[in-house]
């Protein structure tokens, strides 16, 4: 009996370990101070962040089949929400991958936070929940490893640095 009831207790404890699929679907932003410091932060769902102007690039990618439909919010909508300049933002996969994304990468490129490839949303295994996207059929300079690093695919945040 003892040990069904400690059986029951760690399995209990391990499903709440392991976020669920609308936890996966969330988005934490962070707008730092000019001393590094955390001024404003926010949480958004995947319901919020569709509320938001929607951003449709046409591309192929080095890790996709072909020409694809990736769907999502500009990054520059996302860093408008700390209503503060911005000058870079640091977006970390949920594997703790981090890439620098300077603001002229949303002004000059328009990359964005793709929330759906071909009008679906995606999964973990799939690259999801959130992928940052360049036009890269479009100028072929985004081609580069430079960029390419930047495309950060399951992001779990970003953290927007003061200008």
């Amino acid at each position: 009996m003892m040990v069904r009831l400690i059986c029951a207790l760690v399995l209990g404890l391990v499903c709440l370990a392991v976020p669920d699929g609308a936890r996966a679907q969330e988005l934490t932003l962070r707008w730092l101070g000019a001393d590094g410091q955390v001024a404003l932060e926010k949480t958004l769902t995947l319901a919020e962040i569709d509320t938001l102007p929607q951003v449709t690039i046409d591309t192929s990618t080095p890790w996709t089949e072909g020409v694809q439909r990736f769907t999502g919010p500009s990054l520059g909508a996302l860093a408008a929400l700390g209503g503060r300049p911005v000058r870079e933002a640091k977006v970390m996969a949920l594997n703790d991958y981090v890439a620098p994304i300077p603001a002229e990468d949303w002004k000059e490129h328009g990359a964005i936070l793709t929330t759906r490839v071909d009008g679906k949303t995606m999964r973990v295994r799939d690259k999801g929940p959130f992928w940052v996207m360049y036009p890269i059929d479009s100028d072929p300079a985004l081609r580069q490893q430079y960029y390419q690093s930047r495309m950060v695919w399951q992001v779990k945040s970003i953290d927007f640095s003061a200008q």
